[in-house]
């Protein structure tokens, strides 16, 4: 297996003529696959359902513990055997058809998020949102080495674009729905557990909508992937890496990247609550300017393909700046617009380095890499957050004098997780022996 492009063979059922017609990129080219449209709706019913679980989460850990800290934590830990499973995943999203794969991980959900306000506890609640979290890595593998397949090769970034949009562009709409349930009190938590659930329940009945044909590798692919063993598997696609310097960079900058994401989950709320002084409503101006964010880093993503291995490292950089700034210089008004640029970073990397893979990689490695991209960058997360976490306990709230500054844990954490993958992306963003 080597690593050319995929794009050479298309769903069945689509002219050449319809191909050609669809390589502007255009997003009338694009929206106009019925298959594809059906994938975005559905990822925007299960993206309200993932955010309202996500807040109804956040809100129970935070009853019981009224601690910011330990509600990133939570959050954290939520995430992390998924992410050790990240390798088995690989191996069944690969040998699975993939509709029955987004199938499964969508119902399994629904299931998940509909049980959970019947269980008492916080453990078993905790245990059951872990298994969300499986299936959640298991369809994204799936998702992003499907989209390939929908889209010709130069529309992949609008693809990765508005697939992103319809999965992450409903957090201010979850935030929203879920700042209205708080008015039915502690029933609130509740409620919004068992609307995630039949927006999952929804989003099930129109995957199941979408032709099978146009998600799978061809019968020869797919012979292939049956008799390659996972070590053989993982064997190529290390190879593949070693053998493209964009791959590797894209693999050290999403590691850096993940040192970031790690600090902001954890310590996200902690920064509101401690260092800014400020309540939840400040909490969610910061999600809303993370979403417009979003929006301006998909627009740049568009106009600058041609170098989207460097914009990719700029939004490393950027990543890592960002927690910089927020860290010597506390202010609300600077957290809302450090938000906003944490945004468009956050889809320079993370949707930049998806559409490199999609490119890079031929069909039969992809789900293995989107499992181990997924998976890995969890690890990352994970670990570096819970460290975070703690060393900003064992640093306290009380301000520390380094320099100029008057710092307290959570702000000396933010700006030491920042610096590291601001300096790595300085590092390698020089010319790359490679183009994409």
């Amino acid at each position: 297996m080597s690593g050319s492009k995929p794009g050479s063979t298309y769903p069945e059922g689509v002219s050449h003529t319809k191909i050609l017609k669809s390589r502007s990129g255009s997003l009338s080219a694009i929206w106009s696959s019925r298959d594809f449209r059906l994938l975005c709706s559905s990822q925007i019913l299960a993206g309200l359902g993932e955010w309202l679980a996500t807040m109804a989460l956040i809100a129970l850990v935070w009853e019981r513990t009224h601690s910011a800290i330990v509600s990133g934590i939570v959050l954290a830990f939520r995430i992390a055997p998924a992410a050790v499973l990240g390798s088995v995943l690989a191996s069944l999203t690969a040998r699975f058809h993939r509709k029955r794969v987004l199938l499964a991980c969508t119902a399994g959900r629904a299931a998940v998020y509909g049980v959970l306000p019947l269980i008492t506890g916080i453990a078993p609640v905790l245990a059951l949102a872990l298994l969300a979290e499986v299936a959640a890595i298991a369809y994204m593998s799936a998702r992003d080495a499907t989209l390939p397949r929908l889209v010709p090769e130069e529309s992949l970034p609008t693809a990765n674009a508005i697939s992103m949009g319809s999965a992450y562009g409903s957090m201010p709409v979850g935030s929203g729905l879920f700042a209205l349930m708080s008015l039915f009190g502690k029933a609130n938590i509740v409620l919004a557990l068992a609307t995630a659930g039949a927006m999952f329940a929804l989003a099930t009945l129109i995957v199941g909508r979408i032709n099978a044909h146009s998600l799978d590798a061809s019968d020869a692919e797919r012979a292939e992937q049956e008799h390659v063993g996972l070590r053989a598997s993982f064997a190529a696609l290390r190879a593949v890496f070693r053998s493209d310097p964009i791959l590797r960079r894209v693999g050290i900058g999403g590691t850096f990247a993940a040192t970031a994401g790690g600090a902001v989950i954890t310590l996200g709320l902690a920064y509101v609550r401690t260092t800014l002084h400020a309540g939840s409503g400040a909490y969610s101006g910061l999600l809303v300017s993370f979403c417009f964010g979003v929006v301006t880093g998909v627009v740049a993503l568009q106009r600058a393909r041609k170098i989207l291995h460097k914009l990719f490292m700029v939004g490393v950089g950027s990543l890592g700046g960002i927690l910089v700034i927020m860290a010597l210089f506390p202010s609300t008004a600077i957290g809302f617009f450090m938000g906003f640029v944490f945004g468009a970073a956050f889809v320079m990397t993370f949707l930049g380095g998806i559409t490199i893979l999609q490119e890079r990689l031929n069909d039969s490695l992809r789900s293995h890499a989107f499992a181990v991209a997924h998976s890995g960058l969890r690890v990352m997360a994970v670990v570096t957050g819970v460290f975070a976490a703690w060393v900003a306990k064992m640093l306290g709230d009380t301000p520390h004098t380094i320099g100029a500054f008057h710092m307290d844990g959570t702000q000396i954490v933010f700006a030491v997780a920042g610096l590291l993958p601001f300096a790595a992306a300085l590092s390698m963003l020089r010319p790359a022996r490679a183009r994409i």
